[in-house]
């Protein structure tokens, strides 16, 4: 199927009714502030608020909401640290969005923070929350970083018993320089003395990361070859009941920024799309579509994303389920980052964006046959 030129805005009725149940959402909040309701309560009506922002494309709003949210309730952590992290870490995702690096890693440490506030000091969350943000430095390039966490929590997991989070920190740092490896082979070596660490743990707790591994390996094989060869190591690579991805071609596409961007903080009206395919049982991507996008119509940047993602590869699906594979519904957003320039201390939008995936796959319905 052909990449997407032109993509039709969102039918006029789908933004009535999305804007209606934000407006719902915001009384529902409204109300239960007016009332003192405990932390917990006001914390879960808005992140429903932000969650419905969020959907309809109003990033800046969702985490405006979200801050305010944080200042009356993140206090109240010892008692609340679950939903308070939940606050951080919505701030933390709705922050990347916005183009505020630093502020979402903060938020990330936020989190875990909250966490160690009101739970045991070896509690399996606050190690699963660093984890997230060893992943976070990870994706923004700040791969040493995101090794030393990977490192000591397997280090502190192990030291406490918790072999699962062991055994999901040691795979982190796998998937981390297989990632890595197919960019730039220097690292395939790398990536081998992590996925050896794991082979070697014959204990339970490692058992259901034995898939994980062949499918590292085939990731690593294909980087190492071309063609055909590739393409049979990604097709030999053990049927999975999930979309686990094995390959997109090279896609470091940056768009230039829209002149609103530029030379200030806003970002009013950011731009996005939400394309939703299968996973063909051979883990190919059939039947793209896009399903919805922002106001402000995507530039060109959509039509080299979605060309990309039909080329991508995944681990083949196990029979059984949907006959068409399985459905994932993916967001794109042109993110603009903000840093201080030499000339001020004020941050400034970068004239160069990149690409930001949102899965929104678990709050999707597939389509009728």
């Amino acid at each position: 199927m052909a990449a997407i030129a032109a993509p039709p805005a969102a039918p006029a009725e789908d933004i009535v009714v999305l804007g209606r149940s934000i407006d719902a959402a915001k009384t529902s909040l409204a109300a239960c502030i007016a009332r003192q309701c405990p932390p917990d309560e006001e914390i879960k009506a808005s992140l429903l608020v932000a969650s419905r922002q969020f959907l309809a494309g109003d990033y800046v709003g969702a985490r405006s909401g979200l801050l305010a949210t944080r200042r009356r309730n993140a206090r109240f952590d010892s008692r609340y640290p679950h939903d308070v992290a939940d606050v951080h870490r919505a701030l933390n995702l709705m922050s990347t969005l916005d183009g505020r690096g630093e502020s979402a890693r903060l938020s990330g440490l936020d989190a875990t923070d909250a966490l160690r506030s009101g739970l045991a000091a070896d509690d399996p969350a606050i190690l699963l929350q660093r984890l997230d943000s060893g992943s976070q430095l990870a994706h923004d390039g700040r791969i040493i970083g995101a090794r030393q966490i990977f490192n000591d929590v397997a280090a502190r997991a192990h030291r406490a018993g918790q072999i699962d989070v062991e055994a999901q920190a040691l795979f982190r740092g796998a998937a981390t320089y297989a990632a890595l490896a197919e960019v730039d082979p220097s690292y395939r070596a790398t990536a081998q003395s992590w996925v050896s660490r794991i082979e070697s743990r014959r204990e339970p707790g490692f058992d259901r990361y034995r898939d994980g591994l062949l499918l590292l390996k085939a990731r690593l094989a294909a980087g190492r070859q071309h063609g055909k060869a590739a393409a049979r190591a990604l097709r030999d690579a053990p049927a999975v009941a999930e979309a686990v991805l094995l390959y997109e071609p090279d896609f470091t596409y940056q768009a230039p920024a829209l002149a609103t961007n530029l030379g200030g903080t806003s970002n009013a009206s950011p731009e996005w799309a939400d394309v939703a395919f299968w996973v063909a049982h051979d883990g190919s991507v059939a039947d793209l579509r896009l399903v919805g996008q922002s106001q402000s119509p995507p530039g060109s940047w959509l039509a080299r994303k979605t060309k990309a993602v039909e080329q991508r590869r995944y681990a083949p699906v196990t029979p059984g389920g949907d006959a068409r594979g399985l459905y994932q519904v993916e967001r794109y957003s042109i993110v603009y980052p903000l840093a201080p320039t030499s000339e001020s201390r004020i941050p400034t939008r970068s004239p160069q964006g990149r690409i930001e995936t949102t899965d929104l796959t678990a709050i999707s319905t597939p389509p009728a046959p």
